[in-house]
């Protein structure tokens, strides 16, 4: 059949048309790829981005990264507050960071502890896809949001690490269902409550971002991502550009600034942005002259956290140093400031005191 058209008819003439085919065959190309550029370059930031989360992990100090948080799961795969009986899944948020250490640290035997919690957390999960039950209170959008945010870079960098191949097939498993909690909370409804319940916490619109964008990209669902940006902007919003705070209920705190500035760079891990990464440093440098000498962390003027502002679980919140000391190893192992490292260190030789 003659196909002047056809790539491979193309190929079949060479030797009889020479050069003009050669050229036409070249044409073709590279107006495939210009047409498809975007897309092909979107392929290989995914591809690469997961990876380098686990490599910037790997850039940490091993004896500080242990001071960042992290709760092992019972024998029931229950961590924090669970442990007892499932109430919610934002509790389980612990057994995530020490999913995320043994990942980074290659121990198949606390891998597979904290694996444990993902199995436990998702046998809870519903026909809608959110882990509520009748006549229970837990797996509102909240707590859904707080759960994918960290389950999500669990798997990631888990994926990634060398014992990624003994758990390909349980990811593989997994996949579906953290695509169909996102789904759930990406309803338009939920959507709305958590703009509303979020609007002055700018760190927890960045666990809402993390929540939607990285389940997009395990499940590579586009929409998922495009909301999860939409979330980013809504925390950039509270951003205050000419000293880089967060305003979190209007004004500064030590603690959850560090929160914010740590999402935030989780996100740019997968998906670069200059004018967002240099916003995360200025969050970060903001940060770095709230940690005194001698490693203590200065509450004055904060909004939210160390003052009695507030209460979670019936005690007055205080400032997150595992949270705080992680913000600053991202920003070391990211842009390689010694500054960071060494407020790190130093909140964590406060800690050993």
């Amino acid at each position: 059949m003659r196909d002047e058209s056809s790539f491979v008819g193309c190929v079949k003439r060479t030797t009889s048309r020479g050069g003009w085919c050669v050229s036409r065959t070249l044409r073709f190309l590279r107006a495939f790829i210009i047409h498809h550029s975007t897309f092909i370059i979107c392929l290989l930031l995914a591809a690469a981005a997961d990876a380098q989360q686990l490599a910037v992990l790997k850039k940490m100090p091993a004896d500080l990264l242990r001071f960042t948080g992290g709760a092992r799961p019972d024998a029931d795969g229950m961590a924090g507050y669970n442990q007892g009986g499932f109430k919610s899944p934002e509790f389980q948020r612990g057994a995530m960071h020490y999913l995320v250490r043994a990942a980074v640290r290659a121990d198949a035997r606390c891998a597979e502890e904290g694996w444990r919690a993902v199995d436990a957390t998702f046998r809870q999960q519903n026909e809608q896809g959110n882990f509520s039950r009748e006549g229970a209170p837990h797996g509102g959008p909240s707590a859904v949001a707080f759960w994918l945010a960290e389950v999500n870079q669990a798997v990631l960098v888990l994926r990634e690490s060398e014992l990624g191949p003994q758990y390909k097939q349980r990811i593989e498993q997994l996949v579906p269902k953290i695509h169909k909690a996102a789904r759930w909370l990406a309803q338009p409804k939920y959507q709305r409550r958590l703009e509303r319940e979020d609007a002055q916490a700018p760190n927890r619109l960045l666990f809402d971002s993390l929540a939607f964008g990285l389940s997009g990209v395990l499940a590579d669902d586009a929409e998922l991502k495009q909301v999860g940006r939409r979330f980013v902007d809504l925390a950039i919003a509270q951003y205050r550009d000419r000293d880089g705070v967060f305003l979190e209920k209007g004004g500064p705190d030590s603690s959850y600034q560090a929160v914010a500035a740590l999402k935030l760079q989780v996100w740019l891990l997968y998906f670069p942005d200059k004018k967002l990464a240099a916003a995360a440093d200025r969050a970060v440098r903001w940060e770095l002259a709230r940690v005194g000498p001698d490693g203590q962390v200065d509450i004055t003027g904060n909004t939210r956290t160390g003052l009695a502002q507030e209460q979670w679980m019936g005690r007055d919140k205080d400032v997150n140093l595992s949270e705080i000391t992680l913000c600053l190893l991202y920003h070391h192992a990211r842009t390689g400031d010694a500054q960071s490292l060494a407020a790190a260190r130093r909140i964590v030789e406060r800690r050993r005191k």
